[in-house]
């Protein structure tokens, strides 16, 4: 039965940090659509599919989500494409998009809740230029929906505040998957 782990977490858990280095190694993305403009370095079909306001509405999505005057979105279509290709995939999303996914599929959807404290999530949001009124609007939203209470809905709890690879090699477990590039390497013990 090919499976969607779920990220979710409140804002600078590195959830979409986890799953860029989760789909550099293999395991595909799913792709949400944006009606904002990419930013330089962003790919159509690799960061978000860009698209317009008209073209959004008529998308049948499972999650929505409408931030700086931007809506973003994840579609049915994608969702299915993915789940039915591959054996394994990933997905960022709110609560609301994990509740989405687990009525369309049920059983093959298992979420994935990244922990992180808030003196970290302080720091991260500090170092990517944020503003301290961003921050503070950012932490209330979040509070607000009980996005720090989420581990309590996950199936899994990862905690995200050394460095990412401890938390991608807890994940890649938790899917069963073992990749070598990321666990280092023992020395080979002979016998003499």
């Amino acid at each position: 039965m090919n499976r969607i782990f779920v990220l979710i977490g409140p804002p600078a858990s590195g959830k979409t940090s986890i799953a860029a280095k989760l789909a550099s190694l293999g395991i595909p993305e799913m792709v949400s659509h944006t009606t904002r403009q990419p930013r330089e370095g962003e790919m159509e079909g690799i960061h978000y599919y860009f698209v317009s306001k008209g073209e959004f509405s008529e998308l049948e999505l499972i999650e929505r989500v409408t931030y700086s005057g931007h809506h973003y979105g994840l579609s049915k279509a994608e969702v299915l494409k993915k789940v039915n290709d591959h054996p394994i995939s990933i997905v960022v999303v709110e609560r609301s998009g994990l509740e989405q996914l687990k009525k369309l599929l049920g059983q093959r959807v298992e979420s994935i809740y990244i922990m992180i404290d808030d003196i970290t999530i302080i720091e991260r949001m500090l170092h990517r230029g944020e503003s301290n009124a961003d921050i503070q609007r950012r932490f209330e939203y979040a509070k607000k929906n009980g996005e720090f209470d989420h581990w309590q809905i996950a199936d899994y709890v990862v905690k995200n505040t050394k460095d990412i690879e401890d938390a991608v090699r807890q994940i890649l477990a938790i899917m069963g998957l073992a990749v070598p590039a990321l666990v280092p390497s023992q020395p080979e013990q002979t016998k003499d």
